[in-house]
């Protein structure tokens, strides 16, 4: 700034306007500049406040993208666990029904097992008391088969050993027959060849008898013989018909095996 001397030519009250006409321009032009350089400022400022608001929006925008992401990221991660869980549960659902299915199987199979087993016991059992009783019975039958067949055979041995008594008894009679017959001819006299014939008619005579009574006794022996084989023969065919009504001796037989547990399927 200038400032106008007093000796310049200019009365002292025109200096003194001058300078202080010159002293206002300054101050003008001084606060003109410093508003301009406020207003620059200022621009400045509210250029810089935008940008700062630009990129703090700019940086919300960022972290809401972010963390959209990290949530869609999120969801198709438990979407995909679900998904995984999902298939687990359901192979684990066909596992269990599988092993259920298997069980269940197993369990009619062990089931009719055992029944058939039982039932082949009951059977078995039933069969050897039956077999038991019949024979039993059979050996008591053939037991008085036997005895019946010795009685009877011991009565015709009887009646054969009374016969032979009989005719060794009717024997003796025959020959005190003889001796009395010749002692009668003798003490009657006679003699020469007539004698002899006398005597030899009685001989021939006492002979027919005997053989009579041989012959009586040899028929029954051969009676006796046939009673006694009849009746063995008889007691034979008792004995088979007792033997025949014993079935076959019981046999347990094939028993079928309990099967194996079965072989799970892991879940």
């Amino acid at each position: 700034m200038c400032i106008i001397a007093a000796g310049s030519g200019l009365s002292a009250a025109a200096a003194a306007a001058a300078n202080a006409t010159i002293a206002v321009s300054a101050i003008s032009t001084a606060a003109s500049v410093g508003m301009g350089i406020m207003s620059a400022q200022q621009q400045a400022a509210n250029a810089q406040a935008n940008l700062n608001a630009q990129a703090q929006a700019q940086q919300v925008q960022l972290d809401a993208q972010r963390e959209q992401s990290i949530l869609n990221q999120e969801n198709q991660r438990q979407a995909l666990l679900l998904q995984q869980q999902q298939g687990i549960d359901s192979y684990n659902l066909q596992v269990e029904q599988t092993n259920n299915a298997l069980q269940n199987n197993w369990n009619q199979q062990r089931e009719q097992v055992e029944l058939a087993r039982q039932q082949k016991y009951e059977r078995f059992q039933e069969e050897s008391r039956i077999y038991h009783k019949d024979s039993l019975a059979a050996e008591k039958q053939i037991d008085l088969n036997n005895q019946a067949a010795n009685t009877a055979y011991m009565q015709e041995q009887t009646k054969l050993n009374e016969a032979k008594k009989k005719a060794a008894f009717e024997n003796q009679t025959l020959l005190a027959k003889s001796i009395g017959a010749k002692g009668t001819i003798l003490a009657s006299g006679r003699t020469g060849q007539s004698i002899g014939v006398i005597l030899g008619d009685v001989d021939r005579q006492i002979g027919f008898e005997k053989a009579m009574n041989q012959a009586t006794l040899d028929s029954k022996r051969d009676a006796s013989i046939i009673a006694m084989e009849g009746n063995w023969l008889k007691a034979q065919s008792e004995n088979n018909k007792a033997k025949s009504s014993i079935g076959l001796i019981p046999e347990l037989g094939y028993l079928p095996d309990v099967p194996d547990s079965p072989i799970y399927v892991t879940g």
